[in-house]
């Protein structure tokens, strides 16, 4: 394996299938579409789009127009809908790229129409998340119905996303949801799929009698019943002894009133480990103990402190996150830093290398500096 980092994500495969398992079975009868945006979560969205496409998984989410032409130029199959805001002068990129693009308004549409080329679409509606979407209203359903007459545009899907309030709150939003599709319909409008549930939905209340549902955090594990499918690992690469006293990294912060022997790591917050982690917040696991950071991590490299782990070696694996016995999690560690777990996991850098494991054997790997 020739990768150009110490440092590396570990992706298993067969966790993975378990959860796309889960997702199918919790859809019923809803298709399920995939969320693969932000590199599936920092996970490696084009190796795990083809797998899930290998498990029966033909829709795909993304974020913006560049995440679906990457993808795309790496994978001809599958529908993919890029789930935000597409401006005017990318809109020619989807008949392109043969990607689906989400319209909230009417001048959205008539631009994309204007393109000249056949587009497919899903309207947005605004529930009550208030983020992006059409009013649920009489002038949204005038505008939705010149949409849908439109020469160059098909309706593939409607669509919302529930604000994650009380369970009242949800009720009250799929119940506009409803309403204006049922005033749609009425109205001649075919809307194709329709779909509100992500993967926390999905969970609390199945696919609320809709056609798709959008998970994405549980398929990388994080849900009811999914299993966590990435470890992090890196290796030591010095070890030094600190005396009493001494502070360690920048500032000199954490000093001790007693001779401590450090680790330094090849790997720092610019990999995707919060900085807030340093001096003792967080810590790795070395051959299955517990060592802290000591110090502040740095951009590339962080120390550890493993005087009570005197088998330590240069060279000897580490696990940076992981879920083994005495490994820091991801939950535990997005609650120390007082984030989600989704921001943690996505925000792991591109530099460190994706190597994926079928039946604990290494059946690939992307690194984006290869």
């Amino acid at each position: 394996m020739d990768i150009f980092s110490m440092t590396r994500c570990e992706i298993d495969l067969d966790r993975f299938e378990h959860n796309i398992e889960l997702v199918k079975s919790l859809a019923g009868t809803a298709e399920p579409m995939a969320v693969i945006k932000a590199n599936a979560y920092g996970h490696g969205a084009a190796e795990l789009m083809r797998k899930l496409f290998s498990k029966g998984i033909r829709f795909f989410g993304v974020a913006n127009i560049g995440e679906a032409m990457e993808l795309r130029r790496t994978f001809h199959r599958g529908s993919i809908l890029v789930l935000g805001y597409t401006p005017e002068h990318l809109m020619h990129y989807a008949s392109e790229y043969g990607v689906a693009l989400t319209v909230f308004t009417l001048e959205q549409a008539e631009a994309l129409n204007n393109v000249g080329q056949p587009a497919s679409v899903h309207i947005k509606l605004n529930t009550g998340l208030h983020r992006l979407g059409f009013a649920c209203d009489d002038n949204a359903v005038e505008d939705i119905v010149k949409i849908s007459k439109l020469e160059n545009i098909t309706i593939e899907g409607i669509f919302s996303h529930f604000a994650q309030g009380s369970d009242e709150d949800d009720k009250r939003q799929l119940a506009r949801f409803n309403d204006m599709v049922a005033r749609l319909e009425k109205a001649g409008v075919n809307v194709g799929y329709r779909h509100m549930s992500d993967g926390i939905a999905l969970s609390k209340y199945g696919n609320v009698g809709l056609d798709m549902i959008r998970p994405g955090a549980m398929f990388y594990g994080y849900g009811p019943g999914a299993l966590p499918i990435m470890t992090i690992k890196s290796q030591i690469i010095n070890i030094h002894r600190v005396p009493a006293g001494d502070g360690i990294s920048y500032g000199l912060t954490d000093k001790a009133d007693h001779d401590r022997v450090v680790a330094t790591l090849p790997y720092g917050y610019s990999d995707g480990v919060p900085r807030v982690l340093s001096n003792g917040v967080g810590h790795v696991s070395i051959n299955g103990k517990q060592a802290p950071y000591v110090g502040v991590l740095c951009m590339d490299m962080c120390m550890v402190d493993v005087t009570d782990i005197p088998e330590a070696r240069v060279g000897d694996t580490v696990t940076v996150f992981g879920d083994g016995e005495g490994d820091f999690t991801f939950t535990e560690a997005a609650r120390l830093c007082g984030v989600n777990v989704n921001s943690l996991i996505s925000g792991i850098a591109r530099r460190v290398p994706r190597v994926f494991f079928e039946k604990g054997e290494e059946v690939m790997f992307t690194d984006y500096l290869f």
